[in-house]
């Protein structure tokens, strides 16, 4: 039995593509000790892992939500800085007390990688992402522009924060080039390889094991028996991008008088009943359970956070993109090439998300059979890589290769 520490960031898009592989290794006999923030503690006990919570700093769910709120992912890079700054002190401690065999850390968690080089441990990183870096984005003049516009302002901080870690803990404690996604002797990456764009980044390291789906988790309990209409329309926006009253609006009047079933999930901080009269052909909850609507819907309006475009795609669900910030811009660029989908940019141009957009979108999805069959197309690569147990038996491997050279 191996000791496996995991270092992951409070937000669900991170932690969700992990529970499975943790799982999966707690029940082939390895420890597991999971950090995070006690928020979710509840669901990292289920897999089996020792949970152990992180001291009280900046870094919420919170405030991670509230740093790209606004689309600009730049100030995540800084809230991630400020608590590696403050975490990495306690880490230090934890780790040299618990001796792991093999550290891994989410490939935002700079702490984890850092902690790792200053005690000389094994490391693995595991990316939830599509592996992104902007000169293999194809960015347009505008859209780097922006993006430049959004960073200036943040890189004082930034590169205050790198100094501090540096000058305190050494050079060769701080990765060095590209510090995100952080790398480690292994990257994991959660989708398949054919669907992530060719970029330097990417190395001999890395294991494309596929998304991290286990079929047999089931979800919250749903009224199925009041689907009575096709096709079937799932709306959401994820945890962090929650739908806002207009969104709703402008959902309900693009489809209320349509011929179809919709359900839409608009989050558990969207008050249901200040949004007025709801439309008969619409099924509105707080949350839904993803896996088991995407089984029975024929259009899912998303974000474009990774986990939902795999998950839709992992049922062949053809998906109408609604990005919020580059990382899912980035997503539903690749969705897009795969013919899996139609991106509505509205969102990342600052302008309102119109119902006619809406109709129009799912209404191409559904009478053009070409984007089924990319999205089926995308299924097969998906459900051709290994998920969670490819993922369990990477890390294992890599394990082994210590013990056969130590």
């Amino acid at each position: 039995m191996s000791k496996i520490v995991y270092l992951n960031v409070p937000a669900h898009g991170h932690i969700n593509p992990t529970l499975p592989v943790v799982e999966e290794l707690v029940q082939r006999g390895e420890q597991v000790l999971y950090y995070n923030t006690e928020e979710f503690r509840p669901q990292i006990e289920r897999t089996g892992a020792t949970f152990r919570a992180y001291p009280e700093t900046t870094l919420t769910s919170t405030t991670l939500a509230d740093a790209i709120h606004d689309g600009n992912l730049v100030n995540v890079s800084v809230l991630l800085l400020r608590a590696t700054e403050a975490l990495l002190p306690f880490l230090l401690d934890d780790l040299a007390r618990e001796a792991p065999d093999l550290v891994l850390f989410d490939s935002t968690a700079l702490w984890g990688k850092m902690a790792c080089n200053i005690l000389s441990l094994r490391d693995a990183s595991s990316i939830s992402t599509l592996v992104l870096d902007l000169p293999s984005a194809a960015m347009s003049p505008r859209e780097m522009l922006g993006l430049l516009r959004q960073a200036l302002p943040k890189v004082p901080a930034i590169l205050a924060g790198r100094f501090r870690l540096v000058r305190r803990y050494g050079p060769a404690s701080f990765p060095p080039g590209d510090v995100f996604p952080v790398r480690g002797g292994l990257s994991l990456v959660f989708t398949a390889r054919e669907f992530q764009p060719d970029t330097p980044l990417i190395d001999e390291t890395f294991r494309f094991v596929g998304p991290s789906i286990n079929l047999q988790t089931r979800g919250e309990p749903f009224p199925f028996d009041e689907v009575t209409q096709h096709p079937v329309i799932y709306i959401s926006m994820g945890t962090i991008h929650q739908a806002q009253m207009d969104f709703c609006q402008q959902c309900f009047e693009a489809f209320g008088n349509m011929a179809a079933q919709v359900i839409f999930s608009v989050g558990k901080h969207t008050q249901i009943e200040q949004l007025g009269p709801i439309p008969a052909n619409f099924i509105v909850r707080p949350s839904v359970p993803q896996l088991e609507v995407l089984q029975r819907a024929d259009a899912f309006i998303t974000h474009g956070g990774i986990n939902s475009v795999h998950e839709g795609l992992y049922y062949g669900v053809p998906l109408v993109l609604i990005p919020h910030h580059i990382e899912q811009l980035f997503n539903a660029r690749c969705t897009k090439a795969q013919g899996a989908g139609i991106i509505i940019d509205a969102q990342m141009k600052g302008r309102r998300i119109l119902a006619a957009a809406l109709r129009a979108a799912v209404d191409i999805l559904l009478s053009e059979p070409s984007y089924r069959a990319g999205a089926v197309k995308v299924q097969q690569m998906l459900r051709a890589t290994g998920g969670y147990k490819q993922a369990a038996d990477e890390i294992q491997h890599y394990l082994a290769q210590r013990v056969a050279n130590p």
